[in-house]
């Protein structure tokens, strides 16, 4: 059986880079507990990033304190299967870096949803965004109310709109040190995740 042909280009960010590997890393030391959990969400979401299976689970927006994220795109993730998503993947959605390619969508972070180095602190800086500032260039992407409730229909509208407007948006390029992410570096990066067999105790 072949694999679908991904639909998409995901580009890593250089400081996205870093946080996937403070994961492998943990994820290494702890593989059956909620680091090793983590870790294999964020691969699945990467994965059904590039093959369209997925779409992020809602827009972003500006918020005083938070940012001007109009442009970008959360995803959900968990540390613990029996508790409520408690990391966000963040990433941006772009036209394709030429004729005949992808498009592309960017990851730039994935961080804790809260607290001290939360998602929204680390995004606004390695965009080189100010938290409390409103970003004019972002005002074709509209505007998105802080705490807006949807349905998975609205949800859905929403993000096929705002996807629209990013491959048609001439500003939206990806950061200057973010990488393609190729198929062999991703494999790397989930066979260091497969958790060791359980020893067998009938022997």
């Amino acid at each position: 059986m072949t694999e679908a042909l991904p639909r998409y280009e995901v580009v890593l960010g250089k400081a996205f880079a870093v946080d996937l590997m403070r994961l492998a890393a943990a994820a290494e030391k702890d593989p059956r507990g909620p680091a090793g959990y983590l870790h294999r969400q964020v691969l699945k979401q990467i994965g059904e990033l590039a093959a369209g299976v997925s779409d992020g689970r809602h827009a972003l927006g500006y918020e005083s304190g938070k940012g001007d994220l109009r442009d970008c795109v959360t995803a959900y993730l968990q540390s613990d299967p029996q508790r409520k998503a408690d990391y966000r993947l963040v990433f941006r959605e772009m036209p394709p870096a030429g004729p005949g390619r992808l498009p592309r969508r960017e990851l730039l972070a994935v961080k804790p949803r809260q607290g001290a180095g939360n998602i929204y602190e680390h995004t606004c800086s390695r965009l080189n965004r100010h938290p409390y500032d409103r970003q004019p260039r972002l005002n074709a992407f509209g505007d998105r109310f802080p705490g807006l409730r949807q349905n998975e229909e609205q949800r859905r509208a929403e993000l096929d709109t705002k996807r629209a407007i990013a491959h048609a948006f001439p500003g939206q390029v990806p950061l200057a040190t973010s990488r393609p992410l190729t198929a062999a570096g991703f494999g790397q990066h989930a066979a260091r995740v497969v958790p060791p067999a359980a020893p067998d105790l009938g022997r």
